[in-house]
């Protein structure tokens, strides 16, 4: 800092001294020892130099480093952009999961309540069968019985009719034989029930 304020002070200071009532030729000379115009020409060419390098260097240095800005600016867009681009899509992933986990509850819900319907259906199948065997078997008993019963019915009547033979001496016609028969029988029944 120091030496940009020596130099904006000598230019300064020779004026100074020229105007000054108080000249000391040796002092100018010194301080400008080629003469003023030499000084107003080197001065001269110095501005001419800080223009050139203004409009040569500064400029062009000034718009590359604002493209440059623009471009670091754009790629910090497209970056926020890609970001928020990335967060949307792991929140569609999230979702995506989420609604999937969901999905697959319901499938699994569903297949459980399929599985429990045809399970009920299979449970009531199996009853209504063992059901019909049950009432099959009863009547085959009732069957059997019945047929059972009416062997008995018929051993019974064949030894009633061979002790009737036997106690009467004589052979017994149909009308008596049946007669007899059911009478006997209806007397077996009677007792059966009561």
């Amino acid at each position: 800092m120091r030496k940009r304020s020596l130099w904006i002070l000598l230019p300064l200071s020779g004026f100074l001294c020229a105007c000054s009532p108080f000249r000391d030729d040796e002092f100018t000379a010194k301080i400008f020892p080629n003469g003023y115009w030499d000084f107003v020409v080197q001065l001269i060419a110095f501005v001419v130099l800080l223009i050139l390098v203004f409009v040569i260097g500064y400029k062009p240095v000034k718009k590359m480093l604002k493209k440059r800005r623009d471009a670091v600016n754009a790629m910090i867009e497209d970056a926020k952009s890609n970001q928020a681009i990335a967060y949307k899509a792991a929140m569609e992933k999230d979702q995506t999961i989420d609604e999937g986990k969901q999905e697959a509850e319901r499938i699994i819900e569903s297949a459980r309540k399929q599985a429990e319907l045809e399970r009920a259906r299979i449970l009531k199948a199996a009853d209504e069968e063992v059901e019909a065997k049950r009432r099959r078997a009863e009547e085959d008993i009732r069957a059997a019985e019945e047929a059972s019963k009416e062997a008995v019915r018929t051993h019974i009547i064949d030894v009633a009719m061979m002790a009737s033979e036997n106690l009467l001496g004589r052979e017994v016609n149909t009308e008596d034989n049946a007669r007899l028969v059911a009478d006997f029988v209806d007397g077996i029944d009677g007792e059966e029930g009561a």
